[in-house]
């Protein structure tokens, strides 16, 4: 038969034998059934994941969503620093010397070191709630394993136990928070999940200043030892991974991983979920049926896949590039301004209410002239038969609680001001101020006053987040999120370091503290600069 009639009768068979079923697909919604009565389903309209989420829309789901991610990286504050507010309690207990306290000090910040690296690659293959999941509960484990510690030696790996799980929360959460959310709201939400980690500088002090002082009241004994307070202290630290399990025991994997990895139809029904609990209809009237990747999603789904075939050699193929020109200048100058950060701002700030606690005792003295006075007495102490000294004043628990909420405060500013004077003049800004504030307590003795200044020195840590804003724009796309977690973890490694660094300066020389972390934060400056302007001059090409 010839073509043409062969095409005019299929024509008139459809028109005759299909008019009834076009009349009835007008009001049937599945294209299951559709398909059924039509012989094949017919074309269902696609949308992007972006899309997707945007008929979603925001709600209950997402309040949880951001509060859990919140929580997770609150945990990464609370199970790092809470070790600085007992050091003083657990002095006696555990006979710690200046150079126990900042081993113990630094031992959490270890763990999120040296295993930051191996959390973002779990993460990109097994999922991101699954790791959240596994490191939330390893972390709860430790940690309450480590309150049971009966030499420093245990406690501190203990704590280096619970750095390697909690870094997991810290290298996924941001992550799970963006990827269920659109271009619009993304920036606004991961800027709300960051200020958890200031509420968590306020919360660590306040329940130090409920807790540990009623170790004169009560005498706890479990499991044949004297369970002090400063141990029920790190047990409650850790209430809020129990929080974080349960809520991501109710939400659902990321959807983008999930697309990314071919599980199209699984992503649906997730969304589907998500439709109902935001808009409170039922989850079968969600009008999206099919959702496909735009580009910049194949591109990851792309990206996904060879880091999966390639395992912890894809580590080192992202990683080697940063080291080689003219990526180089960048990673080390980024690199060497973070540390300096963390070491200034956390270092300090785990010490802060070891040296308080023998401040508010002398406030008609130099800072420095207590601390020496302080090694004194436990030098002189610990030579003779007395009994341990360490008394625990509340107050300067009270005094560290305000200085999170400085922090909070300089979080906020930053946000408000940091489009209006640009990111690098924010930056340099606040390095001249903390660098300046830092050495102006070599030279005063009034104790109010001298709060003030190691509060807005160590508040120097906001600058993490500007620092990250500028190193962003310093490195490819195919490169920037290896680099980003390799400035991060060289922070964390400076806090560790920093706190040692301290360890060692308050027993041989504690001026050096203020002049080595205050004139580095003035070098600072300079650096910052460079590495900007360099930026501009060595063209990029960007995938």
């Amino acid at each position: 038969m010839h073509p043409a009639a062969d095409d005019q009768r299929r024509a008139e068979d459809s028109v005759g034998n299909g008019a009834a079923t076009n009349k009835s697909a007008e009001i049937v919604i599945d294209p299951a059934q559709i398909g059924a009565q039509n012989g094949s389903a017919p074309p269902v309209q696609s949308h992007t994941y972006s899309e997707a989420l945007a008929v979603v829309g925001q709600g209950r789901f997402h309040t949880l969503l951001l509060f859990i991610t919140g929580l997770c990286l609150m945990s990464v504050v609370n199970e790092t620093v809470n070790v600085g507010f007992i050091i003083s309690a657990a002095e006696c207990d555990l006979e710690l010397s200046f150079s126990d306290k900042g081993i113990l000090n630094g031992a959490g910040f270890m763990g999120v070191v040296v295993s930051s690296y191996v959390w973002g690659f779990l993460s990109d293959t097994w999922g991101r709630r699954r790791v959240l999941l596994l490191a939330s509960s390893g972390a709860l484990v430790t940690s309450v394993l480590s309150t049971f510690s009966p030499h420093v030696w245990v406690l501190i790996g203990a704590r280096f136990l619970v750095g390697i799980f909690v870094s997991g929360n810290a290298a996924t959460s941001y992550a799970y928070l963006a990827e269920f959310h659109g271009e619009a709201s993304r920036a606004k939400v991961i800027s709300w999940a960051a200020m958890f980690m200031s509420i968590g500088l306020i919360l660590l002090p306040s329940l130090a200043w409920l807790i540990i002082p009623l170790d004169a009241q009560l005498d706890l004994r479990l499991f044949g030892m004297r369970y002090a307070m400063w141990r029920i202290y790190l047990l409650l630290c850790s209430l809020d991974l129990l929080l974080i399990i349960a809520g991501l025991l109710y939400l659902p994997e990321s959807g983008k991983f999930l697309l990314t990895g071919g599980h199209r139809e699984k992503v649906v029904q997730t969304l589907a979920k998500i439709y109902q609990l935001n808009r409170g209809k039922p989850a079968h009237t969600f009008p999206v049926k099919s959702i496909t990747l735009d580009a910049i999603d194949s591109a990851y789904a792309d990206e996904m896949q060879r880091r999966s075939k390639l395992g912890l050699r894809y580590l080192w193929q992202q990683t080697v590039p940063l080291f080689r020109v003219p990526l180089l200048c960048h990673t080390l100058k980024a690199s060497v301004l973070m540390f300096g950060i963390f070491a200034t701002s956390s270092g300090l700030f785990l010490w802060v209410p070891d040296i308080l606690n023998t401040y508010v005792q002398h406030q008609d003295m130099k800072l420095c002239d207590v601390i020496a006075l302080m090694h004194a007495n436990k030098t002189a102490a610990r030579s003779g038969d007395s009994v341990c000294p360490i008394a625990i004043n509340a107050n300067i628990f009270l005094i560290t609680s305000a200085m999170g909420v400085v922090f909070l405060a300089c979080y906020i500013l930053n946000g408000f001001i940091i489009n209006r004077v640009g990111k690098r003049t924010l930056l340099n800004g606040w390095f001249v101020v903390c660098g300046i504030c830092g050495l102006a307590v070599l030279w005063t003795s009034d104790f109010y006053l001298t709060l003030i200044l190691i509060a807005a020195f160590v508040s120097s840590g906001c600058l993490g987040g500007v620092l990250s804003a500028i190193s962003v724009d310093l490195f490819p796309t195919n490169y920037r999120a290896m680099a980003m977690c390799l400035i991060l973890m060289t922070g964390r490694f400076g806090a560790m370091a920093g706190s040692n660094i301290i360890a060692y300066l308050l027993t041989y020389n504690c001026n050096l503290i203020f002049i080595l972390f205050g004139g580095s934060l003035l070098d600072a400056r300079n650096d910052s600069e460079l590495t900007y302007r360099r930026n501009l001059d060595i063209p990029i090409e960007r995938s």
